[in-house]
């Protein structure tokens, strides 16, 4: 009886306050990772906060200086907890970004192409890049029909105080494509961020695609329009810091949102016109017939460590093709020509009326799969099931399985 009321009595006691760690100040830059919020100061060390989290959020970017209790790890490095009693904002980011210094467009530069009907104004700042006979930036299903007209750089001031780093602007034609639904399409796209969008008056389709690189990021729109019978191209591209390996002074940057890249593009596109070009296109037209894979082979050029396939294909009246195939649980199919290829419809890349492609394919199975791959044509636009030819390609399991036999799933 004795011993369970003096339990009972102990249970209750709060800790001493000398064994609870000193209120401290930290100074940072505020991220978000994983769904936690954390503070990183000028030596790198970072500290994941644990209260006033609601009000924190809305300070994501901003310098703050942050007064708590910060506890101990569990083997004295990595991440320090910080219960925070109060903050205060030492910068406050602008939520609206960095608008474009582009100056009034009545000085900017001329450029204009009276035999393909094109005019492209650019800034002063923009700087004109010689480009290689050949050198293809565009996003066009087939590039061996591009022609580059002419490329700029873009300077960092243009968006001076921000993580800019420069970037890009070219103007290109593809000749060879004949109609407006075929103009639309892309080489490579990002799903989910491809539409049609007006400049000037000018209906153009849009995508846009993000790489990564050490510490940055490359963010490339690319946009198409037919006129007068021509097929139009526009690369930008930004090259922007991402924050990695950064110390804090990133806090004090400014950052880029997609709405200061789209302000861009609507002053530049603005600034291009089109008309009735002095040569006429020599592309041949739509003809009657119903497009058709006249052919699809496949080659075996390894097994093991995974298997890869070299696939070509032949059309006749095919503007470009797709290369689709079902989803199978625990089989990853990639392209040697740019990633992973998306299993089902839609697709997220177009492909040459006549070509090739090696496909490397990785299946995480205990046992074999076969895959069905389709090539299907598509003109202006239009895909004809009726004209499409499929082969079978057998895919033995990986000889080197994950120890958790685990393996990436594309469902």
């Amino acid at each position: 009886m004795f011993v369970a009321s003096l339990l009972a009595g102990t249970a209750g006691v709060a800790p001493c306050q000398s064994d609870l760690p000193s209120p401290a100040v930290v100074v940072g830059c505020l991220s978000e990772r994983s769904g936690r919020l954390i503070l990183v100061d000028k030596d790198g060390d970072t500290y994941i906060l644990e209260s006033h989290t609601s009000e924190l959020r809305a300070h994501i970017g901003d310098e703050l200086s942050v007064t708590g209790r910060v506890g101990a790890t569990a083997d004295g490095e990595g991440d320090h907890p910080l219960g925070v009693s109060r903050f205060e904002t030492i910068l406050r980011k602008n939520p609206a970004g960095v608008r474009p210094r582009l100056g009034d467009p009545r000085d900017w530069s001329t450029f204009a192409d009276k035999s393909l009907g094109i005019v492209v104004r650019s800034p002063k700042a923009f700087l004109q890049q010689e480009v290689e006979p050949g050198w293809v930036r565009s996003n066009f299903v087939d590039p061996t029909g591009t022609r580059t007209l002419r490329a700029w750089s873009i300077p960092r001031e243009v968006y001076g105080g921000s993580n800019f780093a420069g970037g890009s602007f070219e103007a290109a034609v593809d000749p060879t494509i004949r109609s407006e639904g075929t103009c639309a399409q892309f080489g490579s796209t990002t799903l989910g961020y491809t539409f049609s969008k007006t400049f000037g008056g000018i209906r153009y389709a849009q995508t846009r695609i993000v790489g990564a690189a050490a510490g940055t990021a490359d963010v490339v729109y690319h946009l198409h329009t037919f006129q007068n019978g021509y097929c139009y191209g526009f690369t930008i591209e930004f090259d922007e810091a991402d924050g990695t390996g950064m110390e804090v002074s990133f806090c004090t940057m400014q950052w880029l949102t997609n709405d200061n890249e789209q302000q861009l593009l609507d002053s530049l596109l603005s600034q291009v016109s089109f008309a009735v070009p002095g040569l006429k296109n020599a592309a041949k037209s739509i003809p009657a017939a119903a497009p058709l894979v006249t052919s699809v082979e496949k080659s075996l050029l390894r097994e093991e460590p995974a298997t890869q396939v070299a696939v070509s294909w032949s059309t006749e009246g095919a503007d470009y093709v797709q290369l689709r195939y079902p989803c199978i649980e625990q089989l990853f199919v990639s392209a040697e020509g740019g990633g992973e290829m998306k299993c089902g419809i839609p697709t997220d890349r177009n492909f040459p009326p006549h070509g090739s492609e090696t496909i490397l394919l990785s299946n995480f199975n205990s046992r074999s799969v076969q895959l069905v791959l389709t090539v299907e044509p598509f003109v202006d636009g239009v895909a004809y099931h009726a004209g499409s030819k499929t082969i079978l390609i057998e895919i033995a399991p990986d000889p080197h399985p994950r120890s958790d036999g685990s393996g990436p799933s594309l469902r």
